[in-house]
């Protein structure tokens, strides 16, 4: 039997909001890191160039008067992350524990690259004007911040597919190829697709192909789930519908054409594998 252990941490950071003379070094400064797939909570403990934690009770949203934590790409310069600070309030010791938290999700995440970023936490006054805190008691300002993946499964956006040329394929506007990662997926394989519709009348194909490289012959109707056929009917459609298939195909495309007289469209198709 194999016997794991895994630890129940909180990232506990501490942050100097006053000068400092000399006395009780901090040698460096922890980094942190967070991972895409779950959210990530941090804590921040505010202190003085004696080590001593200070009152953070009054810095909330409603007072005016309050901390920011701002996470920055050091390639761009450019904010890619930004929580106001949550005072932790255990109902006794607020005034001595002075500690903030803040939970950077998952969702923060999705847009940023697997990297070193840098991170500084600011008090935001009430007149609008903003004061510095420190990482460490050599008036350093930024820490450092790592975002991982890996450890964790993670969402993955839809593909999106707005372009739909008006050739080929088994009605007027037809898409190219797109890869239906058969090696994710098994005999039974969930094909999603969300279709945005604005006044069409019409009908809606999917086909799929085993082959990398498909020529028009190459190509098969697939059958919606939903629709119980392998063409699908809108009717004066402005709205979002949706549309199951299963199966494991090396690419598929998508097409569509209206009905004699209409001139709405399908203006894209969100697709999840």
């Amino acid at each position: 039997m194999q016997t794991v252990q895994r630890y129940l941490l909180s990232q506990s950071v501490i942050v100097y909001q006053s000068g400092y003379h000399g006395r009780n070094s901090k040698v460096y400064d922890r980094r942190l890191t967070v991972y895409r797939g779950v959210s990530n909570p941090l804590t921040f403990t505010f202190k003085n160039e004696d080590q001593k934690s200070q009152d953070v009770s009054a810095k909330t949203v409603s007072s005016g008067n309050y901390y920011q934590l701002e996470v920055i790409d050091s390639e761009s310069q450019q904010s890619v992350i930004t929580k106001t600070l949550k005072i932790i309030d255990d109902g006794s010791t607020i005034a001595t524990k002075g500690q903030a938290s803040c939970e950077i999700s998952d969702g923060d995440l999705l847009s940023l690259d697997a990297k070193f970023y840098t991170y500084a936490i600011k008090e935001i006054k009430s007149d609008g004007s903003t004061l510095v805190t420190y990482a460490d008691t050599s008036y350093v300002a930024g820490g450092t911040i790592e975002v991982l993946d890996g450890a964790y499964a993670q969402f993955l956006p839809s593909t999106t597919i707005s372009t739909f040329t008006a050739s080929g394929g088994p009605l007027e506007y037809t898409t190219s190829k797109i890869n239906a990662k058969p090696g994710i997926n098994n005999n039974k394989a969930l094909h999603t697709i969300a279709v945005y519709t604005k006044n069409f009348t019409g009908a809606l194909r999917v086909q799929g192909t085993m082959s990398t490289s498909p020529g028009e012959t190459d190509y098969f109707d697939i059958t919606m789930e939903d629709a119980g056929s392998t063409a699908n009917s809108f009717t004066s459609s402005t709205t979002v519908t949706n549309f199951n298939f299963t199966g494991v195909y090396q690419n598929v495309r998508f097409s569509w054409g209206n009905s004699t007289g209409n001139t709405g469209v399908i203006d894209k198709i969100l697709y999840r594998q």
